[in-house]
């Protein structure tokens, strides 16, 4: 039972967005021909995407229980170059069989609903000043939970549409 509503939330997104997966033809998934930005992707790459930027945060949180300053954002990347990173992404996790991008998929969201139910039982989900690298380049400090979602929720809301507008 998720009692955390991030949890909660992180799972109704994740869900759709494997819902409207699910709804396209299977040859489209791996079609160049959904519009993002300044560029065409397919849906293993907006797959792909969620995988990494997952993963980043679940490195980064990991990273701080050792009470580590993790390299931010990581994966060879010492600057938020999003185009460069997201191009990373696509080749590192885009597997050649959907059921291992699945799977993958799966097993990240499962990590992040377990660090979050455990930071929300643990009172700091929702703090700041707990995370030294959850402090933006601005000196902002953002709240674990604030990384979470927009790495999770909102990347998955805005998928699911991209997905839904183009097939």
């Amino acid at each position: 039972m998720l009692l955390a509503p991030l949890s909660r939330e992180i799972h109704q997104e994740y869900t759709k967005l494997k819902q409207q997966i699910e709804s396209a033809p299977a040859s489209f998934r791996f079609e160049k021909a959904i519009k993002s930005a300044n560029e065409v992707v397919s849906i293993a790459d907006l797959i792909a995407y969620q995988i990494g930027w997952g993963k980043a945060v679940i490195r980064w949180y990991h990273a701080g229980l050792s009470s580590e300053t993790p390299i931010m954002p990581g994966d060879g990347f010492t600057a938020w170059n999003y185009t460069a990173i997201a191009q990373h992404f696509y080749q590192t996790y885009r597997y050649s069989c959907p059921e291992e991008q699945n799977d993958a998929f799966d097993q990240v969201v499962a990590e992040l609903i377990a660090i979050t139910e455990q930071e929300h039982q643990m009172g700091r989900l929702d703090q700041e000043d707990v995370w030294p690298w959850c402090t933006l380049q601005s000196g902002k400090q953002w709240p674990l939970s604030k990384w979470i979602r927009v790495n999770s929720c909102a990347p998955y809301k805005r998928a699911r549409n991209l997905i839904r507008t183009s097939i």
